[in-house]
């Protein structure tokens, strides 16, 4: 008799990856599904995705995500929550988007106390 051990959270959708081998986001993106449906948070989660290979988790992640201009994740974020302060809304970004281009927006939004999450 097999036991079945591992399985797909209901965060993530049944799609091939296109990272090339090697890449660490699809780990990463698992995780992040893993943890909100840990937390049940699937029907309240708001992803925020940046330009550049993470772009398309919203083709992996079976909640709503939304695409940012590179660099702008957490201004997009925080307009996100304020509309909808009822919503668990992060962003998931590289060192790029989020320390270089993103500078700024990194800085204003912690100095701001936004309710946000960041990866």
């Amino acid at each position: 008799m097999t036991k079945n051990i591992f399985k797909r959270t209901k965060s993530l959708r049944e799609n091939e990856t296109h990272y090339c081998p090697g890449c660490g986001h699809g780990i990463a993106q698992r995780l992040v599904a893993e943890a909100i449906d840990e937390l049940g948070f699937r029907e309240i989660a708001i992803g925020v995705t940046p330009i550049g290979c993470a772009v398309v988790a919203y083709d992996y992640w079976n909640f709503d995500c939304v695409e940012s201009a590179h660099g702008r994740g957490l201004a997009v974020a925080t307009a996100i929550k304020r509309v909808q302060p009822d919503k668990i809304v992060f962003t998931y970004q590289g060192d790029g988007d989020l320390a270089a281009i993103g500078t700024a927006e990194t800085i204003h939004a912690a100095s701001r106390g936004e309710n946000l999450t960041t990866i």
